[in-house]
């Protein structure tokens, strides 16, 4: 890209940001959005192996890095407590087979209903992924 010399160093005209999805590190991302349906998660803090039984968020953290996927990052819980978004690798999503990654995500989060130490109703829970776009969907 060509300097421009009318304006001062750091201009808005020296900088460009590029119209196509762009990462700089060596894997590829997915978001991938879990939609609790209804099972606020706001109280499943607990750890796991405590006495309480509300260990639903990292039991469910748990239940996607079961499937081999690596969580790289994750959201705050939304919609008042009943979505959250996970940043994972592309590289361990298997979008080809009949029984895709995602899908077996979204059955082992409904399974965990059944966890005695989880008090939030999510067997309705979905899972979804998202590229870097907020307007991408993937072929699930």
């Amino acid at each position: 890209m060509a300097y421009e010399t009318t304006l001062s160093a750091g201009g808005p005209a020296n900088f460009t940001s590029p119209n196509t999805l762009y990462e700089a590190e060596g894997v590829g991302i997915t978001f991938l959005s879990v939609d609790y349906v209804g099972g606020n998660m706001a109280g499943e803090t607990t750890f796991p192996l405590a006495s309480a039984n509300t260990a639903g968020l990292q039991l469910v953290s748990e239940a996607i890095q079961a499937q081999g996927v690596n969580i790289l990052g994750r959201g705050v819980l939304a919609n008042s407590g009943t979505e959250m978004t996970f940043m994972v690798r592309s590289d361990s999503l298997d979008t080809i087979s009949s029984t895709t990654t995602v899908a077996a995500i979204q059955a082992a989060i409904q399974a965990l209903n059944a966890n005695a130490k989880i008090t939030a109703t999510i067997s309705s829970a979905t899972a979804a992924s998202r590229g870097l776009s907020d307007t991408e969907t993937q072929a699930d």
